[in-house]
């Protein structure tokens, strides 16, 4: 499914050259236009979780959490972030996120949103959404993984993003 989905891009993009369409519009990733989760139909097997979404300016990112088959159970293999409408930078605006382990932080146990006080400004974590995920082969141990949506004060009434954090819980 991955590699059908990266053919049809590519093909999108020469289509979009040869026809003199922008290739920021004429392909976005696949994170940005599919609205649910997912699972690949054919090996190696994968489900793709929809976290959520938050505004960005005139676009939004759209949160990911992906996990494989391993030894007949899914587990987790990655997360990820998408900047979508528009696309920067172009075409394939994905980041990938790292769990941090953060058992007892404000990112694991507060049920919405939280600050904090950070290089003199205001920042306001965001609560994307939550997976609950196994990590691990041998002794599979389930972990929470909480997505969340970093802005800063830039002044009273101006918040812009400016990252964003997964917490293993």
């Amino acid at each position: 499914m991955k590699r059908e989905l990266g053919i049809v891009a590519v093909m999108v993009v020469v289509l979009g050259i040869v026809t003199g369409v922008a290739p920021a519009q004429a392909a976005q990733n696949w994170r940005c236009t599919i609205n649910g989760s997912f699972s690949d139909s054919v090996a190696p097997y994968s489900t793709h979780w929809r976290v959520g979404s938050r505004p960005v300016g005139s676009g939004r990112i759209v949160y990911w959490l992906h996990e494989k088959v391993v030894n007949g159970q899914y587990r987790f293999d990655a997360a990820d972030r998408a900047r979508c409408d528009p696309p920067s930078p172009l075409l394939f605006p994905v980041v990938g996120m790292q769990p941090q382990a953060l058992a007892g932080q404000p990112a694991c146990t507060s049920p919405g949103a939280y600050s904090e006080i950070r290089n003199g400004k205001i920042a306001t974590y965001h609560l994307v959404g939550q997976i609950r995920s196994q990590v691990g082969t041998l002794i599979p141990t389930p972990y929470t993984f909480r997505f969340w949506h970093g802005e800063v004060q830039q002044q009273p009434g101006v918040w812009t993003w400016e990252d964003s954090l997964l917490a293993q819980c």
